[in-house]
Order: structure tokens, then C-alpha cells, then sequence
């Protein structure tokens, strides 16, 4: 019984070693198959800084806005939350609703600065 577990692991061993011979060999194709590199040629397709610096810009405002618009959203739950919590303190006499208002008041100043921030944007930037 030992001897048939010694060899069942040199045979799973040997196939291991197989596969990840023939993976190897497989991934390496690609990178065999490198033409000479020509450092007179322009490769970026007529790209200048200019494009890659718009392209970054626009990319940069693409994110600030997303945030923008996530704070918003997180401000509007917030606000509904604690609303839900001042609903729930009124009716059992025992809860004090301080953390609720104090909720309302950051969670309506979050989405009260997203939504002037897009009326804004959306009124000078058309």
C-alpha cells in the first residue's frame, strides 16, 4: 500500500511538472515572437502631450463627478435614515432623537452641496 501511494505521487508530481512545462511553453510563444525594435518609428499615432493631458483632464473630471454625485446620493439616504429614526423617537417617548437631527442636518448638507454643485454645472456649462 505504501508503494502504490509513492508512485501515485510521483506520477501526480511528473504530471504537475508536465503541465506546467507545457503552460510555460504555451505563455512563451508570444513573447519569442518579438520583432527588432525600430527606436526611429513613432508609435504613437500622431499622439501629442496635448492629447494625453486632455485625455487626463477629462478623465479627472469624470471621477470628481461621479464622487459628487455619490456623495449626493449618500446624503439623500441619510437624510431619509434619519427622518426614519426622528419617525421611530416619537412614537417610544424613552429615545432621545439628537443623533437623528444631527443626521438630518450632515445628511442634508451633503446632498445640498452635490445638487447645487450639478445646478451649477449644468447651468454655466450648459
Amino acid at each position: 500500500m505504501k508503494s502504490l501511494n509513492f508512485l501515485k505521487s510521483v506520477y501526480s508530481n511528473f504530471m504537475f511538472r508536465l503541465t506546467t512545462f507545457i503552460v510555460a511553453g504555451l505563455a512563451s510563444s508570444a513573447a519569442l515572437a518579438i520583432d527588432k525594435t525600430d527606436l526611429t518609428v513613432d508609435k504613437s499615432g500622431g499622439k501629442k502631450f496635448d492629447d494625453i493631458a486632455t485625455n487626463i483632464d477629462n478623465t479627472v473630471q469624470t471621477g470628481a463627478s461621479l464622487l459628487i454625485q455619490i456623495v449626493s446620493v449618500g446624503g439623500f439616504v441619510v437624510v431619509a435614515l434619519s427622518l426614519f429614526q426622528i419617525y421611530k423617537a416619537s412614537k417610544d417617548e424613552r429615545e432621545k432623537p439628537m443623533s437623528a437631527v444631527v443626521g438630518l442636518f450632515v445628511g442634508g448638507l451633503m446632498a445640498a452641496v452635490g445638487s447645487v454643485m450639478w445646478i451649477m454645472k449644468n447651468t454655466l456649462l450648459g
